[in-house]
C-alpha cells in the first residue's frame, strides 16, 4: 500500500444486473483489527474492473472498500421534480420560504461549536409532514445544521486511552464506535450509514435552496480520488464536493441500445465524497434509498447476506434487486416498466410500473417513522421517470467549493480550497461541454449498503491530511433510529 492511502475496508458494490455477472473478489483489511475480509464484486457486461467498493451495469466494477466501514444510506425527502423552487420562493441564508404560506426558514438551536441550526420550509416538500397545530400553513421549519461529530466514535481507537482504565482518555473504553459491517467490539457503539445524507432527503432539498442552488439536487457519493484529473493532485476523495450533469443512460434506455436517450436527463447533483473504494476514480456511487447492497449489507436483517455485527438499520427492506443487482431499480429490477433490452418514458410512466415501484419502496420499516418515510419516498423519487436517477449514467463532473449548508447537513466541512463555485446554470449535457471545466469520461453507478462510512472516521480525513474547520472533521455516523451521534449527543439506540 502507497504510503498516504487509505486502508480499504468497507465499501458499496452496487447496481449490476446478476443475469449478466460474474463474480470478482478481493480481500480488504479492517481498521484496528488486523483482520481481513473477502468482498465481492460483479463484474458487469461490458465494465472495467475498479478497485474498490461501486459498480454499474456496463461501468465500473469494484469489489472492497474502504476504512472503517462502507457507504452510507440517507432518508429522502421531497422536492419538486427536478428540484426547481416552488413559485414564489426565494432562497436565503439561514433559511428559505417558499410558497405562499411558507414558515420563515431561519432559526433552529445554536449548537455546541458556534453553529446555529439552518433550515427552511419547502412548500412542496415532506408533504407528509402535518401543521403544527391547527390554522399553521404549513409544515415546521427544517433544521439541519447539528453539533460536531461525536469526537470518540469518529476514530479508530482514542489517543492514550488504557482498555478498562477509568482515569485514561475515553474512560478505558478505547475503540468506543463501531461500524455496523465490523464484527462485534466490546463495549462499542454500533453506527450506520445516515439517513439524511439521501438523495431526496428533506435536509438535502433544503440544503439546496439555501446555498441558492435551486433545480439542483445535492446528494453524497462514494468516489475514489481521480488524482491528475478532476481532482488533480488530491489523494484523498474524502468530503471533497463536485459538479455532475447527465449524459446517457446505460442502454437500457438508449434507442438501439447506443443512440439517443429513451428518457428524460436527470436534474445536475451537487455531491460530497463521503466513501472510497467506489469504482474507481472516473465513477460516483450515489447513495439513494433502496440504491442496491455491494459487498456488505447492514440494513435487511432477512437478506441472505448478513452484518458483521448482526445489527441492521432496517427490521424490513426491499427484497428487489438484493444482493448485488442494483435494488429497487425499475428499468432492470420491475417486469412492469419495460423490456431489460430498452424502457422508455412510455413504459417507466405506465401505471402498473408506478404501481410496482411504489410497492417495492413501500416495504421499508424501522424502528424510526421519520426514517421509514423518507427512505420509501428516495426510493420512490429516484425512480421517477421524469427524473429517473436510479440508473448507470454517463456524465460530465466538475470538483467544486463545497457549499455551505451540504456541509452542514453531513458533518464534513473542508477549509476553502479556492475551488470554482457550483455553477447552477449548467445543466445539460451539451451546456457542460462547451464548458471545458467540465469533463467528460466519468460515469455513475448506485447504492445503499448502510454501513458507516470511510469518511465518517476523521483517521481518514484529518488523519490523511485534509484541512477542517475545527471538529467538523467526518461524515456524521448515526445510531439505530438514524440519528446523528454528535459532540452533544452520546445515544446508545445502535448497540
Amino acid at each position: 500500500m502507497a504510503a498516504g492511502a487509505l486502508a480499504l475496508s468497507f465499501g458499496p458494490v452496487a447496481c449490476a444486473r446478476g443475469s449478466e455477472a460474474t463474480p470478482d473478489a478481493s480481500t480488504s483489511t479492517l481498521p484496528g483489527s488486523g483482520a481481513t475480509t473477502k468482498s465481492v464484486g460483479t463484474t458487469t457486461n461490458g465494465g472495467a474492473s475498479g478497485q474498490g467498493g461501486s459498480h454499474g451495469t456496463g461501468e465500473a466494477t469494484g469489489a472492497g472498500g474502504s476504512p472503517g466501514g462502507g457507504s452510507s444510506v440517507s432518508s429522502g425527502g421531497v422536492s419538486a421534480v427536478g428540484g426547481s423552487v416552488a413559485s414564489g420562493g426565494v432562497p436565503t441564508t439561514g433559511g428559505s420560504t417558499r410558497g405562499s404560506g411558507g414558515a420563515s426558514g431561519s432559526g433552529g438551536t445554536a449548537s455546541s461549536g458556534g453553529i446555529t441550526g439552518v433550515g427552511g420550509t419547502r412548500a412542496d416538500a415532506a408533504v407528509d409532514v402535518p401543521a403544527d397545530v391547527p390554522g399553521d400553513t404549513g409544515p415546521p421549519p427544517i433544521v439541519y445544521a447539528l453539533p460536531a461529530p461525536n469526537q470518540s466514535v469518529n476514530q479508530f481507537n482514542i489517543p492514550g486511552c488504557q482498555t478498562g482504565v477509568a482515569t485514561s482518555p475515553g474512560g478505558g473504553n478505547c475503540t468506543p464506535g463501531q461500524n455496523a459491517c465490523e464484527s462485534t467490539k466490546q463495549g462499542a457503539q454500533v453506527l450506520f450509514l445516515c439517513p439524511r445524507f439521501m438523495l431526496f432527503s428533506d435536509e438535502m432539498a433544503q440544503a439546496a435552496l439555501d446555498d441558492g442552488n435551486a433545480g439542483l439536487n445535492y446528494a453524497v457519493v462514494g468516489h475514489d480520488a481521480d488524482t491528475g484529473g478532476i481532482d488533480g493532485n488530491v489523494t484523498v476523495s474524502c468530503c471533497q464536493c463536485y459538479q455532475l450533469v447527465f449524459s446517457l443512460p446505460e442502454n437500457v434506455a438508449q434507442v438501439n441500445g447506443n443512440g439517443a436517450a429513451a428518457i428524460p436527463i436527470p436534474p445536475p447533483l451537487v455531491v460530497q465524497s463521503f466513501n472510497t473504494a467506489a469504482g474507481g476514480g472516473k465513477n460516483f456511487d450515489i447513495f439513494m434509498g433502496a440504491g442496491g447492497f455491494g459487498a456488505f449489507n447492514a440494513c435487511d436483517p432477512n437478506a441472505s447476506m448478513k452484518s458483521n455485527s448482526g445489527k441492521y438499520l432496517y427490521t424490513a427492506f426491499p427484497p428487489e434487486g438484493e444482493p448485488g443487482s442494483g435494488g429497487v431499480n425499475a428499468a432492470t429490477q420491475i417486469a412492469s416498466c419495460g423490456s431489460k433490452n430498452l424502457v422508455t418514458t412510455a413504459s417507466l410512466s405506465a401505471t402498473t410500473c408506478q404501481t410496482d415501484v411504489a410497492t417495492a419502496c413501500g416495504k421499508f420499516k424501522s424502528g424510526s417513522t421519520t426514517m421509514t418515510n423518507e427512505s420509501i419516498r428516495s426510493c420512490t423519487k429516484s425512480n421517477d421517470p421524469n427524473s429517473y436517477y436510479h440508473m448507470n449514467w454517463k456524465i460530465y463532473a466538475k470538483r467544486v467549493e463545497c457549499p455551505t449548508h451540504l456541509t452542514q447537513v453531513t458533518g464534513c466541512q473542508l477549509v476553502s480550497q479556492n475551488l470554482p463555485a457550483v455553477n447552477p446554470a449548467v445543466k445539460t449535457p451539451e451546456e457542460a461541454a462547451a464548458d471545458s471545466s467540465f469533463k467528460s469520461g466519468y460515469t455513475i453507478t448506485t447504492m445503499q449498503d448502510c454501513c458507516m462510512p470511510t469518511c465518517a472516521w476523521q483517521n481518514n480525513t484529518k488523519g490523511q491530511g485534509l484541512s477542517l474547520v475545527g471538529n467538523y472533521d467526518s461524515f456524521y455516523s448515526c445510531d439505530g433510529n438514524g440519528v446523528p451521534v454528535t459532540e452533544a449527543s452520546t445515544s446508545d439506540a445502535g448497540k
